[in-house]
């Protein structure tokens, strides 16, 4: 019997059988993302395509709509540039928790407040409000939840954090953040956002979830029956989350294969190579960063971009506009 049998085993008295079901799965898909990072032969790309579809699901949470290539197009080609998005999970987001345990009121406190690096000629976004009598209850009720396995733990922290609302805006997404960060032992796989991919791909209704508002025509309308219904979300936003990253991993991977294949028959000089990783890392490339970052003219630089793109390694996204940005085409 492997560990995970074990652990579901124990379970099955306390638990039902779709938990169980879920709660393996979870399991299972996170093991598998977190194996597929460790091997990943180019790890910085990777882990900016998690982040980047994080991002995307954690917008969707807060009720925005943001898509990749607009974010490079309406904010810039920086590293940092989602860092200007207008949305209450920006500012807590790659920024890891020091927590494995239960997070306490301070611990959450310090880790939405702390302090980020300014943006050069971009105004600072306000701190956000914390309504510390909520946040202090919420702790209170968090602290019991110790007792649970890790996984079905964090969905209950998200929801009763989104519940607890103790911020002005953006509680159901910090709070799934919170959780999501607790849920997974891999930082680097985790921006906050893994669990929030798999409810995005599922349209799973979290915010009606929580609230046991949903239009469903349900038999049970328990606070039992809603924490349930939370909790296979949950899950199983984790399981797709996980599988989201596998199927990254595997793109990438024919992306690379690619870029060998591009790279082979040319000089060992070439700059192709460099160029596209550097596109890889995101969130997009123009011909001005690639020209400083690699040390060619900007000349050149528009003629090797132009040469990736017919080997279908970049495409364009900015469709002939000024200032042409790419991003790598998988």
């Amino acid at each position: 019997m492997n560990i995970q049998s074990a652990v579901i085993l124990r379970m099955s008295g306390v638990f039902s059988e779709t938990i169980l079901e879920a709660f393996g799965a979870a399991r299972e898909g996170l093991a598998r993302a977190e194996e597929r990072l460790v091997l990943f032969p180019e790890p910085e790309i990777l882990i900016a395509h998690i982040r980047a579809a994080e991002q995307e699901a954690l917008a969707w949470l807060e009720g925005e709509s943001f898509i990749p290539d607009q974010l490079a197009m309406n904010y810039g080609y920086s590293p940092r540039a989602w860092r200007r998005w207008p949305f209450a999970f920006v500012q807590a987001f790659e920024r890891v928790p020091r927590w494995r345990a239960i997070p306490t009121a301070d611990a959450v406190r310090t880790w939405l407040k702390a302090d980020a690096a300014p943006l050069a000629g971009w105004p600072s976004p306000p701190p956000l409000e914390i309504a510390d009598t909520r946040l202090e209850g919420w702790a209170r009720q968090a602290a019991r939840l110790s007792a649970l396995p890790r996984l079905i733990a964090s969905a209950d922290l998200a929801a009763s954090f989104a519940r607890a609302a103790p911020l002005p805006r953006g509680s159901p997404v910090i709070g799934a953040m919170l959780a999501d960060r607790f849920a997974i032992a891999t930082p680097k796989l985790s921006g906050g956002g893994i669990a929030v991919m798999g409810l995005h791909q599922n349209r799973s209704p979290w915010r009606a979830l929580i609230t046991g508002a949903t239009d469903d025509d349900l038999d049970e309308l328990s606070e039992r029956a809603r924490d349930e219904r939370c909790r296979i979300a949950w899950l199983e936003g984790l399981a797709v989350g996980a599988v989201t990253v596998v199927r990254l991993d595997q793109r990438l991977r024919q992306w690379l294969a690619r870029l060998d294949t591009a790279c082979a028959s040319r000089r060992k000089s070439s700059h192709l190579r460099p160029l596209a990783l550097l596109a890889g890392a995101g969130p997009s490339l123009t011909v001005a960063r690639a020209a400083k970052a690699l040390g060619l003219s900007r000349q050149a630089t528009t003629r090797l971009i132009a040469e990736a793109c017919k080997v279908h390694l970049l495409r364009e996204i900015t469709q002939g506009n000024a200032f042409r940005r790419y991003v790598i085409a998988m």
